[in-house]
Order: structure tokens, then C-alpha cells, then sequence
């Protein structure tokens, strides 16, 4: 854990690749036994510029590693912004003549949270969402990665194989509640010294540092839809050769994506209004897909997935970017208990383990050419590692300043290369009449990289967009809004 009294800017240098697979050398382990699969080279086309382009217009360099932009009821003109270093911003976005504007800091969680400690570290403050009710309730709620204490209310999957280290957990992901109240000037704030300030409502242990996923979002239906990732690693297998050269644990049997026993590798749904849970500070919606399934958790409203680093809603549909291993990005059409693949799929192909070698910052697994699985959910668009490193989920578009991406989801990718740090934007038609298949094709929407990497999203009141980065010396990011341009 990091000394909580380090200053946030101490730790500026160290931001890097958020939802990246892996970022060191490593010494390789002995392999298993060679596959019979062939590995594929290029798994997909190169992505090409399409006909439309954005412009970006920087509304403020008042953050360090913005990784979310969020709304809240009554507040039009702002959008909150979550820095993975433990802030939550507020960005006043109204006036463009004022553009890059200062940020005014909302809420402080930096003496919660364990990392951004290093290059690569995942992390930290992940994600936040004010309650529907937010008007009436004045709630606001958080995911942060914390000290692992022994209490969360799922731990690390056990670990048989003779072969895994076990180890305490590295740090446990936390859903906290807060209550927040209005400035004079019309802003919000936290007082965290008001009584039940920061209440955990739900908590689970977290073997690795990496993926963690740590989206927040409120569906139309009033629930709280939490992005979880398969616990880090690598290849979400027990005994492969981890970050520190030791065996991984807390990954047993097929991995923890496909495991329906732990909140690891999930999409989960929680109601944080009712209290029946066994901790009493959620429920658990009875419509959720696995209730009543013997050894499931109860929360999980999809599975099988490895990192889905961000998410968001376009009407009812749920959208997310899941991050792969080695070789392929997805998005997916997220519905409820459906199998989105990830051990047995990266992307629209077979995964192949391999076996618990590393080489370098990749492990020795593959994709292979294989048709679509039966039980198990295609991603509705996906691109190879010639093409970036880390896919981030962005947003369908439903403003008005880009007419010609109506309809289109907005995303992007951390880094075309992990040692180079140029985030790229992408498209993709999702509209109804776009079909459900990993054949849709996506288009960049700049002329080329970004100068800085691409760690988030956000959505303002109008259904705008904005790009989060985080510029290429790690010392900082900014928060760009897009715009249409002329090819």
C-alpha cells in the first residue's frame, strides 16, 4: 500500500497504461506442452479513417488522470470528473469562451485508495455515479481500490493447484455512498466529516493489481450496474507467470470469467436503495439472472469477461469495451446473463492459453482462427494489437454538435503502441439496422494518434462528448470536448 500522506502530484509520473493487459519484463516461465491451434499473425483488417472527423478543444488541464465524466441532475452546466489519483472535479463547461478552465475539487478519497503507485498501476479512484434520484436523495456513489482488510464480502476465489502461490489479496475494490450537498455558488461538495459519510455498500477482494474494471453506472431502471475484471494477471489462470515472476493465484479451474462463484470477470447489478443484502446496505434485484442459482453470485448480471474498463448507457442498452490479452480489443451489446467468452474467446476467436510463460509485457498465449461458440456472446466490433493496446469504452452519440455520428458508439484506445502513449479515436455504427457481429467495421475519427493516451470518457448533460487523457510524460491529463470537422 502507498503512504497515504504522499502527495497526489508526487504520483503524477507514474500514470500509464489504465486497462492495459501488462507492462513489464518478465524472466519466462517453463511452457506446457505445445498446442495444437495455429496462432493468427493479423486477426483483422487494418482500421482506416472513415468519412466523418472530430475536433478536439481542450476545456481544462485541472486534472492528473481522468478516467470518467459524469452528470448530475440540476447541474447543466458542469461535468464531474473522476481522477484516478483520488479527486472528483467539477468542470465548469458552460462558457467555451472560458475554455481551459480551472477545476474545483468536490470530493477527496486520496487517503483511501492503494496505487496509482507505479507505472502501469491500475489502480485507484476508477469510477463514481450520482444517484437518479440525486434531486430528492443527494447521494453519490464511488468505486475505489483500497487496503485489503479481511471483510469484503467476496474474497479471492481459493486456488487448488499445487502450482499457485497464495498470497493475501492485493487490495479489494470498494462501492461506497455518499451525501452531497450544494455550494453557495451552486456547485456540489462532500463534507466528510458529516456522520455516515463514505458507507460501504459492497465489496470484493482483488488478487492482482490490474484490471479491475471500475465503471459505475445507473441503468433506466433505477440500478446500479458495477464493471468488474477477471482479477488481473495474466491469461486468468492459476500458476502463470505474474508481474513479479511468481505463479499467479485466484484463478482456479476455468478462470474466473467463466466462474458464476465470484464477482471477478463480470458485469454486476445491485439495488443500493434496499438493504436485504447479508450486509445490509444493498439488494439484490430479484430480476438479476442468477438468483436462485445454486453457488452463483447473486449480484452478476453478465459474465465472461476479462477487463471492461468502461461502460455506459444509450437508452436501455449497455455498452462496454472490454480490454483483451495479447492480440484482440472488443465491444460489446451487453445483455443479461449472457456468456461474453473471455477465457475460452479473445475478441471473434479462440483463446489459447498456452502455457505460463511471459515474454516480455505479453504472456505466451494466442488467438486462433474458430467460428462462433455456441452459449457464448460475439462482440459486436473488434481490432488487433496493430491497431492499439487497451480499448476504451466510450459512448453512443446522441448530441447535437456531430450530426454525422448520430447513432455511432465513440471510443478509443489507450496507446496505438504501449511504449509511445498516442490514443486513438474510433467508430462504430451500432445503429438498430447495424448488425450484431464482430464484421462491423470501425473507423478512426482523427487523421491519426492523439498526442497523449486515452484513459476515459465522458457525457454532459446535452449528450456531448469528451475525451480524458493522460498526457505522454504521465505528468497530468486534460479533458478534450469533441466536435465535428472536415476531413
Amino acid at each position: 500500500m502507498r503512504n497515504s500522506s504522499r502527495s497526489p502530484s508526487s504520483r503524477r509520473g507514474w500514470f500509464a497504461a489504465i486497462g492495459v493487459s501488462c507492462v513489464v519484463a518478465l524472466a519466462a516461465a517453463p511452457a506446457m506442452a505445445s498446442t495444437a491451434h495455429e496462432p493468427l499473425g493479423d486477426p483483422t483488417p487494418d482500421i482506416r479513417p472513415g468519412p466523418v472527423r472530430v475536433a478536439l478543444t481542450t476545456v481544462t488541464t485541472g486534472v492528473f488522470a481522468p478516467v470518467a465524466g459524469i452528470t448530475a441532475a440540476g447541474q447543466p452546466t458542469r461535468l464531474y470528473v473522476v481522477d484516478q489519483v483520488g479527486f472528483l472535479w467539477d468542470v465548469p463547461i458552460g462558457d467555451r469562451s472560458q475554455w481551459p478552465v480551472a477545476t474545483r475539487k468536490v470530493l477527496d478519497v486520496s487517503d483511501l485508495v492503494v496505487g496509482p503507485s507505479r507505472k502501469g498501476d491500475e489502480r485507484g479512484f476508477l469510477g463514481a455515479a450520482f444517484s437518479p434520484g440525486f434531486a430528492r436523495d443527494g447521494l453519490l456513489y464511488t468505486y475505489t481500490s483500497e487496503a485489503a482488510d479481511g471483510t469484503a464480502d467476496y474474497k479471492v476465489p481459493v486456488s487448488t493447484e499445487a502450482c499457485a502461490e497464495i498470497r493475501p489479496p492485493d487490495h479489494m475494490s470498494v462501492i461506497r455512498r455518499w451525501h452531497v450537498t450544494t455550494t453557495p455558488s451552486g456547485g456540489l461538495t462532500v463534507d466528510r466529516t458529516q456522520a455516515g459519510q463514505g458507507t460501504r455498500v459492497f465489496t470484493f477482494d482483488q488478487p492482482q493489481f490490474n484490471h479491475n474494471g471500475g465503471d459505475l453506472d445507473f441503468g433506466p431502471d433505477g440500478l446500479l450496474y458495477i464493471t468488474s475484471g477477471d482479477g488481473g494477471g495474466k491469461d486468468d489462470q492459476d500458476c502463470q507467470t505474474d508481474f513479479d515472476a511468481r505463479p499467479m493465484f485466484g484463478h482456479p479451474g476455468g478462470g474466473n470469467g467463466q466462474n458464476l462463484g465470484t464477482p471477478l470477470g463480470k458485469i454486476l447489478r445491485i439495488d443500493p436503495a434496499g438493504r436485504t443484502s447479508a450486509n445490509g446496505q444493498y439488494a439484490v434485484p430479484s430480476t438479476n439472472p442468477f438468483v436462485g442459482t445454486p453457488g452463483a453470485a447473486p449480484e452478476i448480471y453478465a459474465y465472461g469477461f476479462r477487463n471492461p474498463f468502461r461502460a455506459s448507457f444509450d437508452g436501455a442498452d449497455l455498452w462496454t469495451g472490454d480490454v483483451g490479452q495479447n492480440d484482440v480489443e472488443e465491444v460489446d451489446h451487453v445483455l443479461a446473463g449472457r456468456n461474453y467468452g473471455w477465457r475460452l474467446r479473445e475478441g471473434a476467436f479462440g483463446f489459447d492459453r498456452a502455457g505460463f510463460a511471459s515474454k516480455g509485457f505479453q504472456s505466451d498465449a494466442f488467438v486462433f482462427a474458430q467460428p462462433p461458440q455456441a452459449g457464448l456472446v460475439e462482440p459486436v466490433a473488434n481490432y488487433d494489437h496493430d491497431d492499439g493496446t487497451a480499448v476504451i469504452g466510450g459512448f453512443v452519440y446522441r448530441g447535437g454538435a456531430m450530426p454525422a455520428l448520430t447513432g455511432t458508439y465513440v471510443f478509443g484506445d489507450f496507446t496505438r503502441r504501449l511504449d509511445n502513449r498516442h490514443g486513438r479515436l474510433f467508430g462504430v455504427d451500432v445503429t438498430p439496422a447495424s448488425p450484431s457481429t464482430a464484421d462491423n467495421v470501425i473507423t478512426e475519427l482523427r487523421d491519426g494518434p492523439l498526442d497523449g493516451g486515452v484513459i476515459g470518457f465522458g457525457e454532459d448533460s446535452a449528450k456531448e462528448l469528451y475525451v480524458l487523457l493522460v498526457n505522454r510524460d504521465g505528468t497530468g491529463g486534460s479533458v478534450e470536448r469533441l466536435d465535428q470537422s472536415t476531413p
